[in-house]
């Protein structure tokens, strides 16, 4: 989905700037002008869903520990309550 986002989006930016510059010319059809707003949006889509799916789906809570052990969210630190040394 992120592939077919960015070449969209892509397409569309670069025919935006074409008709920005005034290669293609537009006359009367001025709603054409709005292919390069839809294109940019396109590729921050894009970006945005590329990130989003290289994260792992796991929380941080259930990745397991450098010693292979899950850290439970009940279990206190050493100082004790959130382990921001405040002691509460």
């Amino acid at each position: 989905m992120a592939k077919t986002l960015l070449w969209l989006g892509l397409a569309l930016t670069g025919i935006g700037l074409l008709l920005v510059i005034g290669l293609i010319p537009v006359g009367r059809a001025v709603g054409a002008y709005v292919t390069l707003p839809v294109g940019v949006v396109l590729l921050g889509m894009s970006l945005i869903w590329s990130m989003l799916s290289g994260q792992e789906e796991e929380t941080p809570a259930q990745q397991p520990s450098s010693t292979g052990q899950t850290r439970r969210p009940d279990e206190t630190s050493v100082g004790g309550g959130c382990g921001c040394g405040c002691q509460h």
